[in-house]
């Protein structure tokens, strides 16, 4: 009896455990990802700021040249 209650509790011990070298992976995977993902979404944010400050400069641009033509008409 002592023996079949030692190997059932063993059995239990050895379901429940988990192989942690995968899960370290895993999570050491899901790290270098979510920094990836996170470097890449603030190089797209920065992508988006530089086009909106060019289509600024390109407005600001014309606005000049029109004002340049408009000073040099009588």
């Amino acid at each position: 009896m002592k023996i079949l209650l030692a190997v059932i509790l063993s059995m239990l011990v050895f379901a429940c455990s988990s192989d942690e070298p995968e899960e370290l992976e895993e999570r050491a995977e899901t790290i270098g990802k979510e920094i990836a993902d996170d470097y890449n979404q603030a190089l797209d944010r920065a992508k988006e700021v530089e086009l909106k400050l060019q289509e600024q400069k390109e407005a600001i641009d014309k606005a000049l040249e029109e004002a340049e033509k408009t000073a040099k008409e009588p």
